[in-house]
């Protein structure tokens, strides 16, 4: 039974407007070539900020420069500028799920 409510719960976070709004927003960005391209220059820079934390190794200034880059460029880009937005959403949408979730918990 609890499965199954699971699985309803799943199907109802797929059928939001939230849910749908973020999944046209990743598509879109998948369709902008600069987009995509700035997207994928952060992800990367993380991943390489991530590896330095990892191996207690400081972050540079250049790094840090780089970074604040990227994000100011992206800030730029409507179609990244509307993923984060949709992404937000979504975010406070499970937020609330999770909330419910907790308060019926206790």
């Amino acid at each position: 039974m609890i499965k199954q409510k699971a699985a309803e719960l799943a199907a109802a976070i797929k059928d939001s407007e939230e849910f749908k709004g973020l999944q046209s927003a990743r598509a879109r960005v998948q369709l902008d070539p600069k987009a995509f391209d700035l997207l994928s220059k952060l992800q990367v820079l993380q991943g390489e900020i991530i590896g330095l934390q990892q191996q207690g190794q400081p972050i540079t200034q250049a790094v840090v420069e780089q970074l604040r880059d990227l994000e100011n460029q992206m800030q730029l880009n409507l179609t990244l500028k509307n993923m984060v937005e949709a992404q937000q959403k979504f975010d406070n949408l499970m937020e609330e799920v999770n909330a419910v979730l907790a308060e019926g918990l206790s």
